[in-house]
C-alpha cells in the first residue's frame, strides 16, 4: 500500500493499493458514511446529430459510500454522487477500486485504521507452507493473509512401492518450484509428522534446498497449516506476519481463558469493560469491524489499543465462535 498523502487533520488520506492483499486491507477500513473520490469509469450519454448514445468516459468523483464489496481483483464501494459532473450529480456510483489505482478517503481516522494502512506499507515476503505425509501434501501461502493452494495426493495402500513414492516426491517438487516462481517465494516452510518431508528434501536440488526450513507438526492438512502458524517457525523467518501475530495473540487470550486471567469476551461484557477503562487491547473479527466501529473508538479514547483478527485463519474462526469481540484487560474485573 502506497500512501500518497496524509491530513489527518482535515480527515483525507490518499492511497494507491500495489497487490490484492492491499485491496483486502481497504475493504476492512472503508465504512459506511465514508466520503470515497478519485478517477472513475462511468457510462456518460452523448448526443451524436440527433442520436443519443452511452459511451465510458473516465470522470472525477466523490461518493458517500454506503455499500462495500470485495471480490479477488477489486474492491466495489457503491454510494450516492456528492461532487462530480452535473450530469452525474445527485445520482448513484460504484467505485472499482483496483490495484494501482490511487483512491481518496475521507473519514474520522482512528489509530487502528492508520496502523492498518501503515503496517500494509511493508510488503512481508510470501511464505509457502507445505505440510504433508506419504499419503497428502496440502500447501497453503502466507503473506498478509493465508490462502490455502492446493492437496496433493500420495501414495495409499500397502501394495504401492518405493517407484509410486519417487512420483509423488517428483510432483511435490515441481508445484513447489512451480509456485516460487508464479509468487516469488524464497522461504518454504515443509513441516508433517513422520519422516516423509526428510524424504523429500532428499530429492531436491541444493539450491532450491536452500529456501526450505522444516518442522516436525502432529497432523496433515489444513489442521497441520494452522498448527505451523502456532509454533512460532513464522516469526522465525520473518519478524513481521500479521497472520502470526494474530494466531499468538488469540491463543493467550484462550490461555488466559483457561487459568481465569484478565480477560473477558462477547459484546455486552467488552463495551462494559471499556466504558470502565479497563481494556489494553481489544481483539475484533474482521467480520464484526463494520457494527462496532464506535466500540473500537471508544477503547482508543480510552488508551486501549485494536487488533483486528482476520477470519480467514482457524484462530480467527476460533474468535468469531466466541462471538467475535474480545479483550485483554489490565484488571480482572468482578462479576
Amino acid at each position: 500500500m502506497k500512501i500518497i498523502k496524509k491530513d489527518v487533520r482535515h480527515n483525507i488520506i490518499t492511497v494507491k493499493p500495489e497487490t490484492e492483499d492491499d485491496l483486502w486491507v481497504l475493504e476492512k477500513i472503508v465504512m459506511p458514511g465514508d466520503l470515497i473520490s478519485g478517477k472513475t469509469i462511468r457510462g456518460i450519454e452523448i448526443e451524436r446529430g440527433d442520436k443519443r448514445e452511452k459511451v465510458k468516459k473516465t470522470i472525477f468523483v466523490k461518493i458517500s459510500a454506503e455499500k462495500v464489496e470485495y471480490s479477488e481483483n477489486q474492491l466495489r464501494v457503491g454510494g450516492k454522487i456528492i461532487e462530480g459532473p452535473e450530469d452525474v450529480s445527485h445520482s448513484y456510483h460504484t467505485f472499482e477500486i483496483k490495484v494501482g489505482n490511487p483512491v481518496t478517503i475521507e473519514k474520522e481516522w482512528p489509530k487502528y485504521m492508520i496502523d492498518e494502512l501503515y503496517a500494509a506499507r511493508k510488503k512481508r515476503e510470501p511464505i509457502l507452507i507445505c505440510v504433508l505425509d506419504d499419503e497428502e501434501a496440502s500447501f497453503a501461502l502466507l503473506t498478509e493473509r493465508l490462502k490455502q493452494l492446493a492437496t496433493i495426493k500420495g501414495v495409499t495402500g500397502k501394495s504401492l512401492g518405493e517407484a509410486d513414492k519417487r512420483n509423488y516426491y517428483k510432483e511435490l517438487v515441481k508445484y513447489m518450484e512451480d509456485v516460487s516462481k508464479r509468487f516469488g517465494t524464497n522461504k518454504i516452510i515443509l513441516a508433517g509428522p513422520g519422516f516423509t518431508k526428510e524424504n523429500l528434501i532428499k530429492q531436491i536440488k541444493d539450491d532450491f534446498r536452500k529456501k526450505i526450513f522444516v518442522d516436525t507438526v502432529a497432523h496433515t492438512g489444513e489442521t497441520g497449516i494452522q498448527e505451523v502458524l502456532k509454533r512460532g517457525i513464522v516469526d522465525k523467518i520473518i519478524k513481521d506476519s500479521s497472520i502470526s501475530e494474530e494466531t499468538q495473540l488469540v491463543e493467550k487470550f484462550f490461555e488466559e481463558i483457561s487459568k481465569n486471567g484478565p480477560v473477558t469476551y462477547g459484546e455486552e461484557e467488552v463495551k462494559k469493560a471499556v466504558d470502565m477503562g479497563a481494556v489494553e487491547k481489544l481483539l475484533i473479527s474482521d467480520i464484526f469491524v463494520r457494527e462496532n466501529e464506535q466500540l473500537l473508538k471508544s477503547t482508543e479514547q480510552k488508551g486501549g489499543s485494536v487488533k483486528i483478527i482476520s477470519t480467514e485463519h482457524e484462530a480467527g474462526k476460533r474468535l468469531e465462535n466466541m462471538g467475535g469481540i474480545a479483550a485483554f484487560l489490565r484488571y480482572k474485573i468482578s462479576d
